[in-house]
């Protein structure tokens, strides 16, 4: 294949991962050697990688919460006494619950119990155990506390016991959420010993590679970094001028990128490059 081929083969599959990229961008790239041509296509997929896995860590996440707090409303809401009735634990009464609460609202239990107070006839509802033990109390207590981060001090304790709303509890310390978290851990660690099923498995193992992944990309461009700002902090390089940016570091030619590197150091170059992305 001529070099020239070459080149135009290597452009049309480096110009998507271009954003912003100037009217001119393949006439500037032609201009690149195929080698330099094969390390830009190189860089563009590695950091697209990044990004998507960054992306569906986010996202994981994000999810994660969500289904959190839309726990905690759930069996907070179920715990109420509402019109000396109780919400039945049935998934259709939480179906009917998610429905009612309306595109950027955050599930949470008074808003739960508010719906439930308005459309009371539309809700299977059941009559409140006569009493709970004190195992089984302190049980809701604690379930309530480590979903909400909330304190499982003996004041809260008070509140829950005179149904008041957790909205006017106090909040966990960085030792209680330390302690949260460990617990947390050691009860999904139980879980996808014993009872995690096959599938489940395999959407944790994907979830955990896919966080690893994220989290060793970034340690190893940090390190970078870091070794690079170690060596150019006495070096007495010029400050970095605004115009080079992130486009421009894209766009420059081998010769500016090295003219720049002698000039400001690879440490301003490597940030300027990341800081905008």
């Amino acid at each position: 294949m001529e070099i020239l081929q070459q080149k135009k083969m290597l452009i049309e599959r480096i110009l998507p991962y271009l954003t912003e990229a100037p009217a001119d961008a393949a006439q500037r790239l032609l201009g690149q050697s195929v080698s330099d041509l094969e390390t830009i296509l190189d860089d563009a997929i590695t950091k697209r990688a990044q990004a998507k896995a960054t992306e569906q860590a986010n996202q994981h996440v994000a999810d994660m919460r969500a289904a959190s707090v839309s726990e905690g409303a759930w069996t907070h809401a179920c715990c109420a006494l509402i019109n000396g009735k109780r919400l039945a634990l049935v998934q259709a009464n939480r179906d009917l619950l998610e429905s009612l609460v309306h595109p950027g609202e955050e599930p949470s239990a008074k808003l739960y119990i508010a719906l439930a107070q308005q459309y009371p006839q539309r809700f299977a509802w059941s009559s409140p155990p006569t009493m709970k033990s004190d195992e089984e109390r302190r049980a809701d207590f604690t379930l309530i506390c480590r979903q909400n981060n909330l304190s499982e001090c003996d004041a809260n304790d008070k509140l829950h016991k005179s149904g008041i709303g957790i909205e006017h509890w106090a909040g966990a310390s960085q030792v209680e959420i330390q302690k949260f978290q460990t617990d947390a851990s050691a009860a999904r660690q139980k879980w996808l010993v014993n009872g995690a099923s096959p599938t489940e498995l395999k959407t944790e193992a994907r979830y955990e590679t896919t966080t690893q992944l994220a989290a060793s990309q970034r340690a190893h461009a940090d390190a970078s970094l870091e070794a690079y700002k170690q060596r150019d902090q006495y070096a007495g390089y010029k400050p970095l001028p605004a115009h080079i940016d992130r486009k421009a570091l894209i766009n420059a030619s081998k010769d500016e990128l090295r003219k720049w590197s002698r000039l400001y150091g690879q440490f301003q170059l490597n940030t300027a490059l990341r800081g905008q992305q």
